[in-house]
Order: structure tokens, then sequence, then C-alpha cells
């Protein structure tokens, strides 16, 4: 994997393991991977890498505020690698989050370090499949500066309806019964 830009957020150490993090994390259910915050793409490439590696149709959504800050730009070091499982959008970045939160099994933090609480519990809320988060903590250790949950959907028992059932005691009871229905609603419509 190349990565052409001198602008690093991550250690190579730290990247190297989101790398193995995320390629341990992908199973036959990963259909997408979440990251907020492009950058330059350090953590792209590796997280297209370790994608790529497992399967050919996981992708990666990146998205960020401004992805054209950076030359060479996220875009050219995926080229450069031979990446193509991705796309990365750019605009309002907590209307991409919200948007794209429901499509991502993983998800890859590296903004909203000050608002990491609220981000997560906007997670809970969202998420319809068993979602793994890493979040990168600049104030954690050097060593490895990740957080990493799992949160599942909540399932809300579904109500049940309330019908009424009017067991028939023989089979020319229920004829009748459905015939009467059958009646009512047409006197209805020629009524109306």
């Amino acid at each position: 994997m190349i990565y052409l830009n001198n602008f690093t957020q991550l250690t190579e150490e730290a990247a190297n393991s989101l790398y193995d993090l995320v390629k341990d994390m992908i199973n036959k259910n990963t259909t997408n991977i979440l990251e907020v915050g492009t950058y330059a793409g350090q953590a792209t490439v590796k997280l297209c890498g370790a994608a790529n590696s497992k399967s050919q149709n996981v992708q990666v959504i990146s998205i960020d505020d401004n992805n054209d800050n950076f030359s060479p730009s996220a875009e050219d070091s995926l080229r450069a690698s031979n990446l193509y499982n991705y796309s990365i959008q750019s605009g309002d970045l907590d209307k991409k989050f919200e948007e794209n939160i429901v499509k991502a099994n993983i998800i890859y933090i590296d903004r909203f370090h000050e608002e990491i609480a609220a981000k997560i519990e906007v997670i809970k809320k969202n998420i319809i499949i068993p979602t793994k988060v890493i979040f990168r903590n600049p104030r954690n250790s050097s060593d490895f500066p990740f957080d990493i949950s799992e949160y599942s959907p909540e399932i809300k028992p579904r109500a049940r309806k309330k019908s009424e059932t009017v067991e028939p005691s023989d089979s020319t009871t229920a004829s009748t019964s459905a015939s009467t229905k059958v009646i009512a609603k047409e006197n209805k419509k020629e009524t109306t």
C-alpha cells in the first residue's frame, strides 16, 4: 500500500495496527466500512487495503468536511495502491455521518474528538445491524491509540394485534359468516 502524502495523523505502527485490527474484524457479513475523517488518506489506504485483502465486496465510505485540502490527495494514494473499493464524500460532516452509519458494519472515527459521546449515542439509535466502532483517541497512549466498542441494534418486541377470532362449530357456520362479511362490504359500497 502506497501513501503519497507527507502528512501523518498516525504513527506507522498505529496505522499498521489499524490495518490488522480491521482485517480481523471483517467477516462474511461485512459490507461497508465507514471512515469519519479522510484527511490526506493515511487511514483510508489502510482501511481499503484491509478490506481488499479479505473480500472484493467490502467497500470503504470515507467522509470529511472538505477532501481537497491535501495534495497529493487520498484518492491519489488509493489509485497508486491499486485500491478501488472506496467512495470519498465531502460536505456537511454531521449530515454525511448520519446518512452513512446505517450502511456500515465497521465505523472508524477520526473526528468528533470533543463530541464522541454524542456521536456514539447517534450510532446506537440508528444502526440496523451489529456495528463495531473504532475511535481514534489522540489523548490515549501512543502505543495503541484506539478505543473499540461493539453495538447491536435495540430490538423492540412487536405489539400483538388484538383480533376477535370466531371459531365456527362447523363448516356451514364459517361459510355463512364469511358470506355475511362480503354482503356487508357490498352494501357499504352501494350506499356510499
